[in-house]
């Protein structure tokens, strides 16, 4: 599954001022409860549930936040551009200000850790993070995820994967 089958426009924000971690779930949840027509509550709880058992910051001031959902018939992604970098306790210990956070299907668990590895390998690109961190607006962010992702799959299978 490719990261552009799962992201859309209208679920990029772009400039989003949160002030810590629980913040950017809450966030998170909110935004896919309303698009998936959801429990927010179920969503936040397992997003926080997640971020409990290890942190989903990734590196490179990124977080990948995610969690299953029984109201999720197709892996959802919703990106946030933050506007001030916050900590999300990342491996690397670099604050956050890219947030790629992904609802998936709980009937589909193997498409789980399908995208999950597939956004952190593009997300460990460093053109990834830097070109998603200078594109000005929602279009531009969608723009570069499909260039980069299709030239990503040149660059690890020789075509488009």
């Amino acid at each position: 599954m490719r990261i552009r089958e799962c992201l859309d426009p209208t679920r990029i924000h772009v400039g989003v001022e949160l002030v810590d971690k629980d913040a950017v779930l809450r966030f998170v949840a909110g935004k896919a409860a309303a698009y998936l027509k959801g429990d927010e509550g179920l969503l936040l709880q397992g997003f926080r549930e997640r971020e409990m058992s290890f942190t989903t910051g990734i590196g490179l001031g990124i977080a990948l936040p995610h969690t299953t959902s029984v109201s999720c018939k197709k892996t959802t992604l919703f990106l946030a551009r933050l506007k001030h970098p916050i900590d999300f306790e990342a491996i690397d210990e670099l604050p956050v200000d890219l947030v790629l956070a992904l609802v998936i299907p709980e009937s589909r668990p193997s498409e789980h850790v399908q995208i999950l590895a597939r956004t952190a390998r593009l997300c460990k690109e460093r053109a990834f993070p830097q070109a998603l961190r200078q594109a000005g607006d929602t279009s531009l962010i969608w723009e570069t995820v499909n260039t980069l992702e299709k030239e990503a799959e040149v660059a690890w299978y020789g075509e488009e994967g």
